[in-house]
């Protein structure tokens, strides 16, 4: 389980918000094309301090504001 914080189609923007939820857990970018342009998808990975709902409340208010949790 994680949350996916969103997709940006700036790289620049995909790195603030990964850089802003850096302390609530392991950030992943990763890069896919769709209809020829590059999206940046971030990704917040629990690190055994939160929980998912605090690691979902703080993408929320850390500017993922459509972020959802992924349940495997």
């Amino acid at each position: 389980e994680y949350i996916a914080a969103g997709s940006f189609e700036d790289a620049a923007e995909a790195q603030r918000v990964a850089a802003r939820l850096s302390s609530f857990g392991k950030t992943e970018i990763q890069r896919s094309e769709f209809e020829g342009k590059d999206w940046y998808s971030v990704n917040l990975y629990p690190d055994g301090h939160g929980s998912l709902d605090e690691m979902l409340q703080a993408a929320w208010s850390h500017g993922a504001p459509d972020a959802l949790v992924v349940r495997n």
